[in-house]
C-alpha cells in the first residue's frame, strides 16, 4: 500500500477524517472518471493533516484529482490550501572501496569530485544528496577510502 500526505489545519483535517467514507468514495469516482486504476483505500489523521492510503504510487495528475475531490467532499473553501504529496525518505549511503587518491596526483579526492561521479551514475538517478560527502581513509596504511 502507498500513501499520499496532505498537510491541513487541524480543523480542516478533522472535517476530512469525519467524512472519511465519503472522501474515499468521491476520490475514487474522480479517479474512475479520469480513467485511472489508482484507488483510494482509506483516509486517516496523520501528523499535520491527513494520510490517504492508495493501491499504487500516484502521478502528479492523479494527485491533482485527489486534491480536487478532497476539497469538494470536505467543502473546504478556496482559502484552504490543499497540496497533496508523496512521502519522501532520507537514507544513509556508505560507499566502500573507492581510491583515496586522485588519479595521477598525490592529492586526495574531494567531495565535489565524488558528487560529480555520483551524479553521472545511472544507479543514483533521481536521488539528491542532503549533505556533502565525508571522505576518509579506510586505514592509515590503505589507499582506499570510505565515503
Amino acid at each position: 500500500m502507498c500513501q499520499v500526505l496532505i498537510p491541513l489545519t487541524p480543523a480542516a483535517a478533522k472535517i476530512v477524517v469525519a467524512n472519511a467514507a465519503s472522501t474515499v468514495e468521491s476520490c475514487n469516482k474522480g479517479l474512475v472518471s479520469a480513467h485511472s486504476k489508482l484507488r483510494v483505500k482509506s483516509v486517516h489523521k496523520a501528523w499535520d493533516g491527513v494520510s490517504i492510503f492508495i493501491n499504487s504510487v500516484a502521478s502528479v495528475a492523479k494527485l491533482e484529482v485527489i486534491k480536487q475531490w478532497v476539497k469538494k467532499t470536505a467543502s473546504l473553501g478556496d482559502n484552504t490550501e490543499v497540496e497533496p504529496y508523496l512521502p519522501q525518505s532520507k537514507f544513509f549511503l556508505k560507499i566502500l572501496g573507492v581510491l583515496y587518491w586522485n588519479s595521477n596526483s598525490s592529492l586526495p579526492i574531494t567531495p565535489a569530485q565524488m558528487a560529480e561521479a555520483l551524479s553521472s551514475s545511472p544507479l543514483i538517478e533521481g536521488i539528491t544528496s542532503a549533505s556533502i560527502s565525508h571522505i576518509m581513509k579506510a586505514s592509515h596504511s590503505s589507499d582506499m577510502s570510505v565515503i
